[in-house]
């Protein structure tokens, strides 16, 4: 069928024949890192010295990343080159042009492309709500907490950090993240860069997280 939508209980659109939704791709541990420590890196939420670069990151590219935390890990995503503690977690992608299967309650576009299926629902990853720093929150001296219960994908890519120098000065910024027990901590790290108040704090930060059916 075409010239389709259905929303949720909370008035959120669902499905539409006018959109193709995000399909789960693949899935990997983010588990042994290299040059541990080799940022000072002082927080609230904790410090840098079992941190350093993941091993066998996803690049950074087209794909959606999702997050799913060990217990105690600490993450700054940094794009295609997160710095973490060891046996962080389990990084997922989607994307929107993964293959359609047909089975039934099949929805296409106005074009006849299929862009969902009820046999492809469950690589759709389920959004449960927001990590959501308020506006004007002090991240940069406070860390902010929120529980998101233990089978929870943050969507990292909704996260912002820069970690590197130029030739001579090494620096970071970005939101440094510790999980433990079904709760996230977010603080934001910096050292020769910019501040969150010189950043976002005037409008904080909504990142969805989600459950996926099939992981």
């Amino acid at each position: 069928m075409s010239g389709f939508q259905t929303y949720n209980t909370n008035g959120a659109l669902v499905v539409s024949s006018d959109h193709t939704g995000t399909y789960y791709r693949d899935s990997k541990a983010y588990a042994a890192i290299t040059d541990a420590g080799y940022f000072n890196i002082n927080t609230a939420i904790g410090n840098g010295t079992d941190m350093g670069y993941v091993s066998n990151p996803y690049v950074a590219d087209a794909n959606l990343l999702w997050f799913k935390f060990n217990n105690n890990a600490k993450m700054i995503f940094n794009g295609g080159s997160p710095y973490a503690t060891a046996n962080a977690g389990t990084m997922a992608r989607t994307a929107s042009n993964i293959a359609v299967t047909s089975g039934y309650l099949d929805v296409f576009d106005s074009t006849g492309k299929l862009v969902w299926s009820a046999v492809t629902a469950s690589k759709i990853p389920r959004i449960q709500g927001f990590f959501d720093i308020p506006a004007n929150y002090d991240l940069d001296n406070t860390a902010y907490s929120q529980a998101m219960g233990t089978n929870s994908w943050l969507l990292s890519s909704n996260a912002p950090s820069n970690m590197g120098g130029d030739g001579g000065t090494s620096g970071y910024s970005g939101i440094m993240f510790k999980y433990a027990s079904g709760t996230l901590q977010a603080i934001w790290a910096r050292q020769n860069q910019y501040t969150w108040a010189q950043m976002m704090k005037p409008y904080g930060l909504r990142i969805p997280y989600a459950i996926f059916p099939n992981l």
